[in-house]
């Protein structure tokens, strides 16, 4: 009489096909944030090489003007200028220097971003802002800004120094109606400010890295299925 090798059973299938199914899920999402990061990298490369847009001439949308390079002559407001503080630039901290720029022929402000600057070790000395006086022509490139760093309490404001920045925090304690938007100065100015501005990170190897992980449980699901349903065999069965 022949011995009959019985399958892995309905429970141990049902299972694995519930998991290969979570993982092959998981992968596509992944897969397919990696594929619009991969966009957003691309729209973001092909806005850099766009002719500047004036801001004298027109304002436009936010999202319109996003990573587009502007140009916009004005004065500075330098009593309203802020440091923005935790700013990294090779394992130095330091600030960067945030500064309104009143548009010249409008009654509206655009917040510029004028470089980084190290803060040194003692930290109760700030470094001095010095803002270039009269109508000035500022070029850069148009970003929006982000949530900034986590907020542990209401209070982030401490004189010229600033945690985030908040635009309408920013307006409401200035009384200034500033743009939606801050622009990274990139004009050629010796003032010790440096402007050498990271590409955004889009985080592209992260969800490729994610997608190959899930891949590989799933293979792993398939692999374990059939070698422990089919191939080795349960204690007492003849091989």
């Amino acid at each position: 009489m022949k011995d009959k090798t019985s399958g892995p059973g309905w429970v141990p299938t049902i299972a694995a096909l519930i998991a290969l199914c979570l993982t092959l899920s998981a992968a596509y999402w992944q897969y397919g944030r990696a594929k619009y990061k991969t966009q957003l990298r691309e729209q973001y490369h092909a806005r850099l090489a766009m002719p500047p847009l004036r801001l004298n001439d027109s304002i436009p949308q936010s999202d319109a003007v996003s990573f587009r390079k502007v140009r916009v002559s004005g004065q500075y407001v330098p009593e309203k200028a802020i440091l923005l503080d935790n700013k990294m630039r090779e394992g130095v901290p330091g600030y960067e220097v945030v500064a309104p720029l009143r548009i010249a022929g409008s009654d509206r402000s655009v917040l510029i971003d004028r470089g980084w600057i190290g803060g040194g070790r003692d930290r109760s000395h700030l470094p001095a802002i010095q803002l270039p006086r009269g109508i000035v022509m500022v070029t850069g490139t148009a970003v929006l800004p982000g949530r900034g760093a986590l907020e542990l309490s209401d209070e982030v404001v401490e004189g010229r120094v600033w945690q985030n920045l908040n635009l309408a925090r920013f307006r409401d304690k200035q009384q200034l109606n500033v743009l939606d938007f801050i622009v990274h100065e990139d004009s050629g100015v010796d003032d010790g400010l440096n402007r050498n501005w990271p590409e955004p990170g889009f985080g592209i190897e992260i969800h490729q890295s994610y997608t190959g992980q899930w891949l590989l449980f799933s293979v792993l699901i398939i692999f374990f299925y059939f070698y422990y349903g089919f191939v080795r065999k349960r204690p007492g069965e003849k091989k």
